[in-house]
């Protein structure tokens, strides 16, 4: 076990003008390196230990450090640390149990140092080891959790008050006269915003929504007033000759019909594309896209005018 104490820097001044802190073309920028042989570890600490021994003054002793036997081969060697309570100035529940973790030996040339008042920079060692401070679940622990999750959901600005019945009264009957003032409201409101350039712009998109939503509707309702009595299967080859791609919630929406009987009628007469541009889509068949091309063709015939007759006729006399 051995404790661990916040001291000042370890540099001792050789000269005049290191002692009395004045910056010279000699003392700026060199390098002391005459501790840079002492190994020394680098931890990783949680924010609230950091900010608590930060504040602690010069020679507070900060906590121990203490190295449990391991139990044979079953279980290795532990280090842990004890903070200080007294460092807990703030009373913020700070834990005081921690586990040094994820300790190596494999770490790049670290030196830490510190700039003194003469301008020359004091090399406090070399790193050897790095490691983690990782805190135990101990009672102050789960504290600490729960003031946190406290000051971040509770809210200082909500609070319950006890209202006396005339005051409840009041609220009432004010809610009341809202609701029975809500249409002039409304009304008010839409003359707002019906005045000036952007109530135009809004009436007018408000217009152009209108008619294509009751195009649509007519377009449908006509459509499907168009095919009663004719049976699933003319009804879906009609439909695809006006679009040569469609999907069953399409055809179940232009039709009127039932999912059920549009699936059996496309399962005989289309193709269903599983990968492509047109996934989750239905197209007719080769044989019956002939067939419909056939039927949107107009038949050619041939007329002869009287003139072509007559001189056919006086020639092959």
């Amino acid at each position: 076990m051995s404790s661990i104490k916040k001291e000042t820097s370890a540099a001792s001044p050789d000269s005049d003008a290191q002692q009395r802190g004045k910056v010279t073309a000699a003392t700026y920028g060199a390098l002391d390196t005459s501790q840079v042989g002492t190994q020394l570890w680098m931890a990783k600490i949680p924010p609230q230990l950091a900010e608590a021994w930060k504040n602690a003054p010069e020679g507070t002793e900060l906590g121990e450090l203490i190295l449990t036997k391991g139990a044979g081969a079953t279980g290795p060697p532990k280090l842990t640390i004890q903070v200080n309570e007294a460092v807990d100035t703030a009373a913020t529940n700070l834990p005081l149990d921690y586990t040094v973790e994820s300790m190596t030996k494999k770490v790049p040339t670290l030196h830490p140092f510190s700039r003194l008042a003469n301008g020359s920079v004091f090399l406090h060692g070399t790193v050897a080891r790095t490691c983690n401070l990782q805190m135990e679940r101990t009672e102050r622990y789960k504290q600490m959790c729960r003031n946190r999750i406290l000051s971040h959901t509770v809210r200082s600005d909500r609070y319950v008050k006890t209202v006396d019945k005339s005051e409840l009264s009041m609220v009432r009957s004010s809610r009341r006269q809202i609701v029975g003032g809500r249409g002039s409201a409304g009304s008010d409101t839409n003359n707002m915003t019906s005045s000036g350039f952007g109530g135009s712009v809004q009436q007018f998109g408000k217009r152009l929504l209108d008619a294509q939503n009751n195009f649509d509707d007519t377009f449908s309702n006509s459509r499907k007033r168009k095919f009663e009595g004719q049976p699933v299967r003319s009804v879906i080859f009609e439909l695809f000759e006006h679009q040569p791609i469609w999907s069953v919630k399409e055809l179940r929406a232009e039709s009127g019909r039932l999912e059920k009987e549009i699936r059996l009628v496309l399962g005989e007469i289309c193709e269903f594309h599983r990968s492509g541009e047109h996934k989750g889509f239905w197209e007719l068949r080769k044989e019956f896209r002939k067939a419909v091309v056939n039927e949107d063709t107009p038949s050619s015939t041939t007329t002869q005018k009287p003139s072509d007759a007559h001189e056919k006729k006086s020639s092959s006399s």
